[in-house]
């Protein structure tokens, strides 16, 4: 079987703006685990976010997805309060972080051929992410077959990765509990 990995983010990448930035994959053995929850998604061409839903159907959905079988890794950062003496904004940020979620999921990952698929953005290269990908692979003995970045309006995966990780974002920023209700989905939760 092929697995898959699927990735996303919330926030934004400077020094102002959303204090925490966020970053999350979903980690399924088969994608057919999902398919309960993608039938809560509209299909009217329109991205579906965490942002652009309300307070009761996103809960409906995670009510659903608590169901399903799949895990899912996140890291957030608060950009106020980093870690590092050199505090990381924009690209690197992001670069950063995508790794650090990549590694995550590839430990969690429960077979060995994986296809790993992002939101289309402007933050990373394809060739960028798909290096990333490719060198954290070698390391856990993973066998990527497709590296893509896809549109989310077109990827119900993507979609679902994004109300995850709108919601360990909103975790931080406002104390909205809705990741709760997926809490033994999460096999690493990161702050940095």
């Amino acid at each position: 079987m092929t697995g898959l990995i699927a990735i996303d983010e919330s926030g934004d990448l400077g020094p102002s703006g959303t204090r925490y930035f966020a970053m999350a994959a979903i980690v399924l053995f088969a994608p057919r685990d999902l398919k309960k929850a993608a039938k809560l998604l509209p299909k009217d061409g329109v991205e579906r976010k965490w942002n652009n839903t309300s307070p009761e159907k996103r809960s409906e959905l995670f009510d659903t997805l608590s169901e399903l079988r799949f895990r899912t890794v996140y890291t957030v950062v608060d950009k106020h309060e980093q870690e590092s003496r050199r505090p990381l904004f924009g690209n690197e940020l992001y670069r950063s972080v995508i790794s650090q979620v990549i590694s995550d999921a590839m430990e969690v990952l429960p077979c060995k051929d994986v296809n790993v698929f992002m939101d289309n953005c402007g933050f990373i290269s394809l060739n960028d992410f798909r290096a990333i990908v490719y060198s954290t692979a070698s390391k856990y003995d993973t066998n990527p077959k497709k590296v893509n970045k896809v549109l989310s309006e077109q990827n119900a995966c993507i979609q679902l990765i994004d109300y995850i990780v709108g919601a360990c974002r909103a975790k931080y920023e406002n104390g909205d509990r809705t990741i709760e209700k997926i809490r033994d989905k999460v096999s690493i939760a990161r702050r940095r």
